[in-house]
């Protein structure tokens, strides 16, 4: 990578990010597309938000993705909000333009591709959401848009549940939203459902209060969560015959998108997908 002066700057804001694949996402198909880019990681604190989102147009990058814990709490900051992140309340991508800061989110399209892409059985169908932050927003939006007819959402704060459960209501009046409590009773919701998709970082054993008994072949079980191996989640679902999928679908779709609102240009999916792989087993 030949960095000088005429190097354009994109990058990544959040807390602790030393778990980030997307720099080595995003460089790859710079690298791909003989693009003179750079992606970086950026390590920002809730108190020194919105000065460093400022400080980051003003110092002349393109744009920036937000991961937590940041993605809600940007809104605040950005100049101007394209949908769905007004729907949402949470920012994923920004693009600076102008001394503006442009809020996208492209979470929503990045999972409702990576849907399609794996054939994950939506319409009409029962979904369990496990979480309430910003990606969880987003995989609710999406799921909704493809037409799920229930979606139950776990989360161990009820009331950010709550204010989901409203959120979707507002958004999607066609779809049936109901809050499910974080203990032994609302893990029984899992046999209603043909999908579960865990938006937080609880994958492993003991974490996730689910009677993973409700697995079944024909259910799919997809965690946001990536590593280089499966979940218990994921393991336990497996071990029923339900059909798995971690993170890198939506990752890699989500990065996809922002590339394209950065760039103008079509990002190279196929590199991407071996950055990722690469990363993960570094």
């Amino acid at each position: 990578m030949d960095i000088n002066g005429e190097t354009q700057l994109v990058g990544i804001v959040g807390y602790d990010i030393a778990y980030t694949l997307s720099p080595a996402l995003h460089n790859a198909a710079f690298s791909t597309l003989r693009m003179n880019w750079v992606y970086v990681p950026l390590r920002v604190s809730r108190q020194e938000l919105g000065t460093a989102l400022r400080g980051v147009c003003a110092a002349g990058f393109r744009g920036f993705n937000v991961t937590i814990p940041h993605k809600v709490e940007a809104v605040s900051f950005v100049d101007e909000l394209i949908e769905p992140s007004g729907i949402l309340g949470a920012v994923n991508t920004v693009v600076c333009a102008g001394g503006a800061m442009i809020g996208h989110n492209t979470d929503v399209e990045g999972f409702r591709s990576f849907l399609g892409e794996a054939g994950v059985p939506v319409a009409g169908s029962s979904v369990l959401l496990i979480g309430a932050g910003g990606a969880a927003r987003a995989v609710a939006l999406a799921l909704a848009g493809e037409g799920a007819a229930r979606i139950f959402v776990m989360n161990r704060s009820r009331e950010r549940a709550a204010e989901l459960a409203g959120l979707l209501k507002r958004a999607t009046p066609a779809t049936e939203i109901s809050v499910r409590a974080f203990d032994l009773e609302g893990s029984q919701v899992l046999r209603e459902c043909d999908v579960a998709v865990n938006c937080t970082p609880l994958a492993e054993a003991g974490q996730l209060p689910l009677d993973y008994g409700g697995f079944a072949a024909g259910k799919w079980a997809i965690d946001l969560n990536y590593a280089k191996g499966d979940t218990v989640f994921l393991a336990e679902a497996s071990a029923r015959e339900a059909s798995t999928a971690d993170g890198e679908g939506m990752l890699v779709h989500q990065a996809a998108a922002s590339f394209r609102l950065w760039t103008g240009k079509p990002a190279p999916l196929q590199e991407m997908r071996r950055a990722y792989h690469a990363a993960l087993s570094a």
